[in-house]
């Protein structure tokens, strides 16, 4: 019994160098005094590596160990090697390698003519790489050449030909793949697309990342029919609650191309992004006390600098206000504190001396509060406003804002009764104005705000009904402005700010909830407003609905004026969701007597349909019903395989800009090769239709 077990004969070889390999096999031969043959099931342990091998031959005057035969090798990480024959120089561990195949993490393999190993340099010829089945892959990277040196942790391919079921998609000389899931110093994948408006553009990254906190990001871009640009962005992480990042960049438009579209010959911009959860140290504030910094900073001579960072046209910044921010803040449980500072560069202007800046603001906020236990609350919200401009009128305005809250409960808790008395108040001095001019502006208000609620509760045999009923009557009580109404204060003036009051109003509603065993969720609300002092409109009734139940999903918010017996807003909503298919529809209403009488009435649809675990459709349609054109509308599909997923799509919309809008179509290409990323290109023709986009 035991002679039919295979034999397993331990050698031990010392070396010269540090290593130790130890060789497992049924039969060993010592040839003469140099060489030793094993042969049967052949198990080599060198390296902290498992080998399995036909054969192994050491030869002990030249340190080495030639490896014949189905060689497999089982090395960290569970990564795979196969191969005819390998040989391994015991001095200096460099390794020679005939027809490799190499596989590990995410299913991704190397299959290569030849391979060579010396000291921390990999070299590969006649290579390919893939993630799919090795003997039919659907896509492949084949190379000439590739180099890996283990300490970068970066293959790198010269002559790189990404091939997509025996055809040549793309071509590289030159492409850089990282090893490992981190972030690696290398070339990112080209993006590209075409555009009748800029023709064919191309951009590739560099990305360098030496450091875990910190990596920079080099972009140049290059548009056929414009000219050339670059972008550089360096992002950072200094502590485990604060990041930012600093990007600048610059384009230069051909002088033809300025002319004709009526830009500037060169776009440059510089942003400066930070926040911060805590950053003042816990404990130099006084106890209990936190603190949040926020920075959103830009600085550009037009609009172009932030487009040309956009992949979709649909993406561009139409408005002409560019604002930069920053917010500091520190806050207990009761207390608040803020400073805001808020810029703003007007790319329409040639001078923004008269553009309104707002540097800076203080604010202080105090949270609901007793003044009796259980009875009385006040918050108070007070702040201090300094808008400033080159050339023009400034101000800074002291606003202060004091609710106090009586909290009543009556016939045993079944009824919540609270009355507030609201005391509102600014004062605005003014600076740099007409000497013939008032210098100052005060504004006070008090109102009174009653409200009865109640919280009620039923329980049925399968369900439970939440009834929230609410009677709200707002009651204005004194007014006063002084030295004159705002109405009649000059326009430089009223430019720096506005002015709320307040007018009686009552408001009756209710929100409701059934939810229980019934497979179901339903909502409701009605609430209606009336306002009594109001001549044309006194009021509108708000419904809202929904309802959900297993694939279904229902919503439907409704306004309506009574007295004028005109609806004013209505959206309604559809989900219906099935293993093979989705579907969404959504109508919006608005007639808003706010903006001129302006109606709008819009459709947007979604149709996504499943034809098995592999290919979807998926499409929208978006169309404008009051004016009578498609919006969107877009058609696609999209087929997932277990190395990669497709998508292709067309597609038209109707992009919106500061005077008018655009029709732009476009056809969209998307690749992925999984793990090593994503090929997409975009075939725009934007800007083909100007004017109201029917």
């Amino acid at each position: 019994m035991f002679k039919q077990i295979l034999l397993l004969i331990l050698i031990s070889i010392s070396l010269f160098s540090k290593d130790r390999v130890e060789i497992f096999a049924k039969e060993v031969i010592a040839k003469d005094n140099t060489t030793i043959e094993a042969s049967g099931d052949v198990l080599v342990l060198y390296d902290k590596s498992l080998i399995k091998v036909d054969r192994a031959t050491y030869n002990r005057d030249m340190l080495t160990l030639q490896l014949d035969g189905n060689v497999e090798l089982i090395g960290e990480g569970n990564n795979r090697l196969f191969s005819n024959s390998l040989t391994i120089d015991m001095a200096n561990r460099d390794i020679s390698i005939n027809n490799i195949f190499l596989g590990g993490d995410d299913n991704l393999w190397i299959d290569a003519s030849r391979a060579k190993k010396v000291g921390e340099h990999y070299i590969l010829k006649d290579s390919k790489i893939s993630s799919c089945n090795r003997l039919a892959p659907d896509w492949t990277i084949e190379f000439k050449k590739a180099d890996y040196y283990k300490d970068r942790e970066l293959l790198t391919m010269k002559d790189a030909k990404v091939r997509f079921y025996d055809t040549t998609i793309f071509y590289l000389p030159y492409l850089a793949l990282p090893t490992v899931h981190k972030r690696t110093t290398g070339l990112l994948y080209p993006r590209f697309k075409f555009t009748s408006r800029d023709g064919f553009v191309y951009e590739q990254s560099y990305f360098y990342a030496e450091a875990p906190n910190w990596d920079i990001e080099f972009t140049p871009q290059f548009r056929l029919k414009r000219g050339l640009g670059a972008y550089i962005s360096a992002r950072f992480v200094d502590s485990n609650h604060s990041k930012g990042y600093i990007r600048a960049g610059y384009f230069k438009n051909r002088d033809s191309y300025a002319d004709s579209n009526n830009l500037n010959d060169s776009h440059r911009g510089f942003e400066l992004f930070y926040s911060s959860s805590s950053f003042i140290p816990e404990g130099k504030l006084p106890k209990e006390y936190r603190s949040g910094l926020y920075l959103n900073g830009i600085y550009l001579n037009d609009r172009e600098y932030l487009n040309l960072q956009k992949n979709r046209v649909s993406s561009y910044v139409s408005s002409n206000l560019i604002e930069s921010r920053f917010n500091a803040f520190i806050h207990n449980t009761k207390n608040y504190f803020g400073l805001y500072s808020r810029y703003n560069i007007d790319v329409s202007k040639k001078s923004n001396e008269r553009t309104i800046q707002e540097l800076p603001s203080l604010h202080y906020h105090r949270y609901l509060q007793q003044l009796i236990r259980g009875k009385l609350f006040y918050t108070l919200d007070a702040r201090v406003n300094n808008y400033t401009r080159t050339k023009g009128s400034r101000a800074t305005q002291v606003e202060l804002d004091l609710p106090i809250t009586y909290y009543y409960s009556l016939f045993e808790d079944y009824m919540n009764f609270s009355i507030s008395e609201n005391i509102y108040l600014t004062r605005v001095d003014f600076r740099n104005i007409n000497p013939e001019y008032t210098d100052y502006y005060y504004f006070y208000r008090n109102y009174y705000t009653i409200k009865l609620s109640s919280d009620l509760v039923k329980s049925y045999r399968n369900f439970r009904h939440v009834l929230n009923p609410t009677i709200t009557y707002v009651m204005p009580t004194s007014q006063s402005e002084k030295p004159m109404d705002y109405y009649y204060l000059a326009t430089e003036k009223k430019e720096l700010f506005t002015t709320n009051t307040k007018e009686e109003q009552i408001s009756v509603g209710f929100n409701e909830y059934f939810f229980g065993n019934f497979s179901g969720k339903f909502s409701h609300s009605l609430e209606y407003n009336y306002y009594p002092k109001r001549i044309k409109t006194q009021g509108d009734i708000v419904n809202s609905i929904e309802y959900k139940k297993g694939s279904i999903d229902i919503y439907n918010n409704l306004k309506y004026a009574p007295e004028e017996n005109e609806l004013r807003s209505l959206t309604t909503s559809l989900i219906y969701n099935k293993p093979n298919y989705d579907i969404m529809l959504t109508h919006f209403y608005n007639n808003d007597f706010l903006f001129n009488n302006k109606k709008t009435s819009f459709l947007q649809s979604r149709f996504n349909y499943h034809l098995n675990s592999k290919d979807s459709w998926v499409s929208r349609f978006d169309y404008n019903l009051e004016q009578g054109y498609n919006h969107e509308w877009n058609l696609g599909w999209i087929h997932r395989q277990k190395c990669w997923s497709g998508k292709i799509s067309i597609g038209q919309e109707i992009v919106p800009n500061r005077d008018s809008s655009f029709k732009n179509t476009a056809l969209y290409l998307e690749l992925n090769l999984y793990p090593i990323g994503g090929i997409k290109q975009n075939f725009e023709e934007d800007f083909s239709s100007q004017g109201d986009g029917k």
